[in-house]
């Protein structure tokens, strides 16, 4: 598989025809990385995966640091059965690095076995600030036109209380 690409991100908006705004910065790989932009709400993405049931999970998250007793919970798992993805997984599911994890590289996922998470709070900010399959860029949108993207990859999505 190639590696997932800006462009292949901006075509998805393209395709979508949704307003967004799109930010550039030094490479970002965490929240909390010195040079990220105050323009927009900080969030993160995790690619996760069940240890015995082979389930991945997308989260798209605003916490910092993450109550995975209470993620697990609401996926019917245990917290030990919670864990971070490989690199080789990342790439091999979504064709990107750690760092880069997004929800338009999901139209990788051809096999479609990611499943989708957002935490309320993200809905109940009304914006989505997501890197493009690369991270020295943040595209920020609405809610609502984030949805638009999610029906173009055909990407149903399980809302986690924050």
């Amino acid at each position: 598989m190639k590696d997932a690409t800006e462009k292949q991100a901006l075509d998805l908006l393209e395709r979508t025809k949704v307003s967004y705004q799109r930010f550039t910065h030094p490479p970002l790989h965490h929240l909390g990385d010195q040079g990220a932009p105050t323009d927009f709400v900080p969030m993160k993405n995790l690619l996760l995966k069940t240890k015995r049931a082979g389930q991945y999970y997308l989260y798209l998250t605003m916490q910092d640091r993450i109550d995975f007793g209470v993620l697990a919970k609401e996926l019917n798992t245990s917290k030990s059965q919670l864990q971070m993805t490989s690199a080789d997984e990342l790439f091999d599911l979504m064709a990107v690095t750690p760092g880069t994890v997004n929800p338009f590289a999901l139209e990788n996922d051809q096999n479609r076995q990611i499943h989708f998470l957002v935490d309320q709070a993200i809905i109940d900010t009304d914006q989505v600030a997501v890197h493009p399959n690369q991270n020295e860029a943040t595209i920020v949108m609405t809610w609502a036109a984030f949805l638009k993207v999610l029906d173009e990859l055909g990407e149903d999505y399980q809302i986690i209380p924050s």
